[in-house]
């Protein structure tokens, strides 16, 4: 409760009055009782010492006694008395246990007197007195001159309370304000307070009462500070100044700031607060009027609105990060990071139709090889190499061009702003540091088909298409270099004879000449035939999850005829028991040219012959552009290889398996494809190995025979790869009625036959089963072949050596 004025006034005079009484004590003006009443007890005990003294001339000390035995009797202030002669510690006589009362050794107190016995002029002895009220220095202190200043103060203030309740009631807050005027103010909604100033409230009306609790007793809240009643800011600031303090002192008016009460409830109430300055007459600042106007419901209302707001600016900025990542999504390319192909026409057009733009430059550019490196290592590492040629590419274009990923393994860069020969070599610098980049120690190279707006195209899309057609003789004539649209006529001769080769290369390879060109080599070397193949079920093995049946076959027809040029090498060479010097190495290496005419002319097959040509510059070479060969090259390579070590060698003997795996690991990458290598491994460890080694030579099939199956297997895999039902059907049919068939072909036929009739276009696996199982046969059998091209040499030949090997190359 605060103190009212007159309350107030009250005590500052009784502290007043209380404070002089006090100084008056202390200087001696007011007698202290206390030490009146010391000087009244030593003046008695020198009256009694020279009684004492008179007594003690005379000699008269039994009268001295009665007279001192009378005194304490009968003066109720002595407690004890007691007379010591001479110098003795001794007490001549004492009454009222004087010895245990008296307590100090010299000097006089407030309540214990000495007093000297003079007698005949002479020291006779000494009298002690103590008197009965004694008591401690602070029960003397607190009786004066504490209790006069206490009365003082009390008496002071009550008194001067009276009298200003009585005549100064115009302090009084409550009549500051006239009965006419507080009846307005009661009457309004909002609460309405009038502060003096110092704060302190002069009046309020009935809104504010209820507001602050107080409505019982309106006059209990007079002349109480305004901020006392826990006011609480919505300022940010921690030590705000409230409204009214700043109009009092800034002298201008505040309006609505915002505070919050807690009421007895518990419940927050917020008030908007105006605070207007009052004036007297010279203008000087005589208090404030500070209304208070409930705003919960609204200002609730405002946070409401306000966490509206947030949470749609919220949603609004995680709209537009997302309309980001899709504009993203719908202009990059997510895997690369480079524009896709839709954005980069949009752009290209806009540089297209700027005629200012006079160099316009266009490159397209793909990964060579690159359906090799998904079908080797898989498409995860293919993805690899696309991201890391797409940084390649943003990094080395920056902010000159534009990088889009066009489709699949290819990029197309659009560089306006330099000549084409600027651009040409920017294309040879980019394409050398793509061909030292390695993903996985797999090195890759690019094409690159160049052209520009010099070279005058009639839209946007003929200057693509003239890039385009310049990648096109990139890749026909040697892949990893540059082509310019305006240079293509130096590269299209080599495009045409690309073209025959390549339609030589679509067509089938006639079985029967493959089983033809292997019983010529059983009888050249029947070993190097076994070998052969050897190489060629291996092949088979590890292709299968490499390759799609076509290649596959291919695969094997070349792995079957890869050793066919050493028909052509002396036997000196062939069957020279220790290992060769540098010119018979040097004739040796020819015959993989001799293996390549011989498969030309027979099969008309550039594929097989690339294979196999392939298989051994890329071995013999020894560099790190092993994934640059076709993946049937590197596969034979590995397979060739394995088998070569597990076979005893006239100049050595063979390897365990385990041995040999480990050599083609620690060779690979740069001699064997690490991924081949893998497979291989893989298959050996299978256990399939081991299985297919000893089930050799279980049937029996003629040469002509195997021919005729081949043949109508190698259409039956062309028909699988082409989807051709029909085709299949007829070729099953073929060969279910051939004559002279072996029984377990004609039942597999059969089979073969039904299963056709049942299979959907989109389900071939027990077609393809069952036409693998045909094939093995064949494959099975082709030792036989060897073994009878031996017998043939040993009968014509009995004095030729049968176990001579050919060398490996």
């Amino acid at each position: 409760m605060a103190i009212r004025s007159a309350t107030r006034i009250a005590l500052s005079i009784g502290i007043g009055c209380a404070s002089i009484i006090w100084v008056a004590a202390s200087v001696g003006i007011i007698p202290n009782p206390v030490a009146e009443r010391n000087k009244v007890h030593i003046a008695s005990a020198r009256t009694l010492a020279v009684n004492v003294a008179s007594y003690a001339e005379s000699q008269q000390l039994g009268s001295l006694r009665r007279i001192l035995v009378a005194l304490a009797k009968h003066d109720e202030s002595v407690a004890s008395i007691g007379v010591k002669r001479g110098a003795s510690d001794r007490y001549l006589m004492s009454f009222g246990e004087h010895e245990e009362a008296w307590q100090i050794e010299d000097g006089n107190t407030e309540n214990q007197i000495s007093v000297e016995i003079l007698a005949n002029g002479r020291r006779w002895g000494e009298l002690e007195v103590v008197y009965a009220n004694a008591r401690s220095q602070i029960s003397a202190w607190l009786s004066f001159p504490l209790s006069l200043v206490l009365f003082s103060f009390a008496g002071s203030s009550l008194f001067s309370l009276l009298i200003l309740s009585r005549s100064l009631r115009y302090l009084d807050p409550s009549n500051v304000v006239p009965a006419r005027v507080r009846s307005a103010l009661d009457t309004l909604a909002e609460g309405l307070v009038l502060v003096n100033p110092s704060g302190e409230i002069a009046h309020a009306n009935d809104a504010f009462c209820q507001i602050v609790g107080a409505a019982r007793d309106p006059s209990s809240i007079l002349g109480r500070d305004l901020g006392s009643f826990g006011w609480l800011s919505d300022s940010d600031e921690p030590h705000a100044k409230s409204p009214w303090m700043t109009c009092l002192i800034d002298g201008e008016r505040v309006g609505h700031r915002v505070l919050s009460l807690t009421g007895k409830d518990g419940e927050l109430t917020k008030f908007a607060l105006s605070a207007t300055p009052i004036y007297s007459g010279d203008e000087t600042i005589r208090g404030v009027m500070v209304s208070f106007d409930d705003v919960t419901e609204l200002e609730n209302k405002n946070a409401e609105l306000a966490s509206t707001v947030s949470s749609l600016r919220s949603s609004r900025d995680e709209v537009a990060n997302q309309n980001k990542r899709l504009n993203f999504l719908a202009s990059y390319d997510p895997l690369t990071k480079c524009m896709n192909r839709r954005a980069f026409l949009e752009k290209f057009g806009g540089f297209w139709a700027d005629e200012s733009c006079k160099y316009l430059n266009l490159m397209i550019l793909d990964v060579d090889f690159f359906k090799s490196i998904n079908d080797t290592h898989g498409h995860s590492v293919g993805d690899e190499v696309l991201v890391v040629l797409g940084h390649i590419l943003r990094q080395a274009v920056g902010e000159r061009g534009v990088v889009c990923r066009y489709g699949g393994e290819e990029f197309v860069i659009l560089l306006p702003g330099v000549t084409v020969d600027q651009c040409e070599n920017f294309a040879n610098d980019l394409r050398m540091l793509v061909e030292k980049t390695a993903v996985r120690e797999i090195n890759f190279t690019t094409s690159i088909g160049l052209s520009c707006r010099e070279f005058i195209p009639m839209d946007a899309q003929h200057l693509l298409d003239q890039a385009d057609e310049s990648l096109y003789l990139a890749k026909r004539t040697g892949r990893n270099k540059v082509v310019r649209f305006d240079q293509r006529s130096q590269h299209l001769e080599s495009i045409d004879n690309a073209a025959i080769e390549e339609a030589k290369q679509e067509s089938e390879v006639p079985y029967p000449a493959v089983t033809g060109l292997l019983s010529a080599l059983s009888f050249r070397c029947a070993e190097t035939a076994q070998h052969s193949i050897r190489v060629a079920d291996l092949c088979v093995a590890v292709g299968k999850d490499l390759m799609d049946r076509r290649e596959l076959y291919r695969l094997e027809v070349s792995a079957l005829l890869h050793d066919i040029g050493k028909i052509g090498v002396p036997d000196a060479i062939l069957n020279k028991p220790s290992k060769l010097n540098e010119a018979e190495w040097a004739l040796m290496r020819k015959h993989d040219k001799i293996a390549g005419e011989i498969v030309r002319n027979a099969l008309s097959s550039e594929v097989i012959a690339q294979n196999i040509e392939y298989y051994y510059s890329e071995e013999t070479a020894g560099t790190d552009t092993i994934m640059l060969a076709p993946l049937a090259s590197r596969i034979i390579s590995v397979c060739d290889a394995f088998d070569a070590m597990t076979h005893d060698r006239v100049y050595r003997k063979a390897m365990s398996v385990a041995d040999a795996l480990s050599e083609l690991e620690k060779n690979a990458p740069r001699q064997f494809d690490v991924g081949v290598v893998k497979a291989l491994s893989q298959y050996v460890l299978s256990g399939e190995y081991g299985d297919a080694t000893s089930r050799k030579g279980g049937l029996v099939i003629s040469t002509k025979e195997s021919g005729r199956i081949g043949r109508s297997v190698e259409r039956m895999y062309e028909a699988v790869a082409d989807k051709n039902l029909d085709k299949l059907k007829g070729l099953a049919h073929d060969l279910r009625y051939q004559k002279n068939v072996d029984q377990r072909v004609k039942d597999l036929s059969v089979e073969l036959d039904d299963a056709v009739d049942r299979a959907t276009m989109d389900d071939l696996d027990v077609v393809l089963d069952l036409i693998n199982e045909i094939m093995q046969l064949c494959r099975d059998s082709r030792s036989k072949f060897v073994d009878a091209a031996e017998s043939i040499v040993r009968s014509v030949h009995p004095s030729e050596p049968t176990d001579t090997v050919l060398m490996d190359n």
